[in-house]
């Protein structure tokens, strides 16, 4: 790998933008190809492949949230990544299949498998950010922030998560502030302080393990809408499969209904709830897929917390660790609508919130404010060079509500005739518009195949 080079106007098969957990998903597919060694280009500033927003902590209480038997990079090969901890030391494959990983190491697997492919040596990693995107006679050129331009027969965008930064009329100067993913800056909060955390999805439960594991004493409450943190996920067992035959032609209300009760029939008969949450997992995009627009609306607007805190848990470990604060009263979850951030007197900030079905509005007081809202998934407001030039020219458009990209079933990118454009590929976070389960690795990595497979041609073999 050569990150420091000057590509000049050097010509690829395929050029990634972007070297998160979802390009590099896409490079292990290409070079699993059989066939001829395929040229490709990663465009990536990070130093360091496989990171992107989850996977670049280095906190070892940052666990995935899922067990590790089902986080295969192949889908072929469900113990590729069980295999992988067993040869670096930390446990037996039998002992490791249920276990909770560090994301750290998850990163480290992806490297370690993309740099194990035959066909590694031609892969390059370029330390650079995409800004355009030209259609060519054959293919594309992809223009570089330091001026150089790549062509390349296909491109894929895989551009992640960006997170939702806070409107600037709600801070003031001198605020303190810090980016929920930004590890390092949360880690350096100080034990004593008062934290505020804004949202409290899976982010805030990040930051509340870094302060926790850290030694912290210092208050921490949290904001959200609706108050709802993720939930946590019960212990593995026999499952049968579930079917959503009958949930396909309801809509949103009376489909939570149905759910509603084959939970409480799940429960009676002695199972976890979380059981039935898992046979819906790999329904996901079928089920988003069979709503009108009209129900997509309706369950962004009112269903889409609850279904996330259900869906989307925490593990077990992870939720004690959370409970443990809330039980010492360190930690407080409030549902409320923050209303202004303001200049305390004494330093640091005054939170402004009214608490939900309340007309009186609170005030604390917080030394460090932390952004856990989210993501934006509206393109049109992700401050991304390479998006708005691809807007401005027509190459991208909106998907389903407006979220993410409009995409093609195999990850073509859309333009704004409606037309696919068989060159230029989208896969993770920017699909979520069309697929709604998009981001997580069964998802990610379906579509890396899925895009490999619609360049070559070509089935390929996995590697061990």
């Amino acid at each position: 790998m050569t990150p420091a080079q000057d590509p000049g106007d050097a010509s690829f098969d395929a050029v990634i933008v972007g070297g998160g957990a979802a390009g590099v998903l896409v490079a292990i597919r290409l070079l699993m190809r059989e066939g001829g060694a395929l040229r490709i280009a990663i465009v990536e500033p990070d130093t360091r492949l496989a990171r992107g927003a989850a996977y670049s902590t280095t906190q070892p209480e940052h666990l995935l949230n899922v067990i590790a038997s089902r986080m295969s990079a192949i889908a072929e090969d469900p113990g590729h990544f069980v295999r992988f901890l067993a040869r670096n030391g930390q446990g037996t494959e039998a002992g490791l299949a249920d276990v909770f990983a560090p994301r750290r190491d998850y990163a480290r697997y992806l490297r370690h498998t993309l740099e194990s492919l035959p066909g590694y040596d031609a892969l390059v990693h370029l330390r650079e950010r995409a800004t355009d995107i030209e259609r060519a006679e054959a293919g594309h050129v992809v223009h570089l922030a330091s001026g150089a331009r790549l062509r390349a027969s296909h491109v894929v965008l895989a551009l992640g998560n960006a997170a939702r930064p806070l409107p600037a009329y709600l801070l003031h100067e001198g605020a303190r502030v810090a980016d929920s993913w930004d590890y390092t800056a949360v880690a350096g909060i100080e034990p004593g302080a008062d934290v505020c955390i804004l949202g409290s999805g899976l982010s805030m439960v990040d930051v509340a393990l870094t302060l926790a594991h850290g030694g912290h004493h210092g208050r921490i409450l949290v904001l959200s809408r609706h108050g709802l943190a993720p939930l946590p996920h019960a212990g593995p067992g026999a499952q049968h499969e579930g079917g959503i035959d009958d949930l396909l032609p309801l809509g949103v209300l009376p489909r939570w209904r149905r759910l509603r009760q084959r939970v409480a029939a799940a429960v009676a008969a002695g199972e976890p709830w979380q059981w039935s949450f898992d046979r819906l997992r790999p329904h996901g995009q079928a089920l988003w897929r069979s709503l009108d627009d009209t129900q997509r609306r309706r369950f962004l607007r009112h269903a889409v917390r609850y279904w996330d805190i259900h869906r989307h848990r925490i593990a077990p470990q992870v939720a004690a660790t959370l409970d443990g604060l809330r039980e010492r009263c360190q930690l407080e979850i409030v549902p409320a609508r923050l209303r202004a951030l303001t200049a305390d007197p004494v330093g640091g900030s005054c939170v402004h919130f009214r608490p939900r079905r309340t007309a009186r509005e609170h005030m604390r007081h917080a030394d460090w404010i932390v952004n856990a809202t989210g993501v934006e998934t509206n393109i049109d407001l992700r401050p991304d060079p390479l998006l708005q030039a691809l807007r401005a020219r027509g190459g991208i458009l909106p998907g389903p509500q407006g979220i993410g990209l409009a995409s093609s079933d195999c990850g073509y990118v859309i333009d704004t005739r409606g037309r696919p454009n068989p060159h230029l590929f989208v896969i993770g976070a920017l699909r979520i518009g069309e697929l709604w389960e998009s981001i997580a690795i069964p998802e990610l990595r379906e579509q890396a195949r899925q895009i490999a497979n619609a360049m070559s041609g070509t089935d390929p073999t996995p590697p061990d």
